[in-house]
């Protein structure tokens, strides 16, 4: 197979392309300055305080959320699709680990010791 059939066959693969690929990731890393900036481990980590704000103590929880939904839905739907055949693969275990750390962030942050 020639390079361009080659890179042709990937970017129409599952229905996505590496542009779709790239506005997600770009306007995921946007979504995740907000999330970092009021992170209380990151706060204590770096000795700052982040702007008070009201409902601050939920922006990790909601940006992480919105990038969980809109940066991982490709890897959740191409998950879906390989289990749905029977064959698990890369999109599968990706989905796998965002899911892990997805839950735990969220337990971490509804958890107890939340002020």
């Amino acid at each position: 197979m020639a390079h361009t059939e080659h890179q042709e066959h990937h970017e129409h693969h599952a229905g996505h392309s590496p542009k779709l690929f790239r506005d997600r990731f770009w306007l995921s890393t946007l979504l995740t300055i907000p999330a970092v900036i009021w992170s209380g481990h990151i706060q204590a980590l770096l000795h700052y305080r982040a702007p008070a704000v009201p409902g601050a103590s939920w922006v990790p929880a909601i940006f992480g959320t919105l990038v969980f939904l809109y940066g991982g839905r490709a890897f959740l739907q191409g998950a879906a699709r390989e289990v749905r055949d029977r064959l698990p693969g890369m999109m599968t275990l990706i989905s796998l680990a965002i899911s892990v750390a997805f839950v735990f962030s969220w337990i971490v942050a509804a958890g107890p010791d939340r002020r």
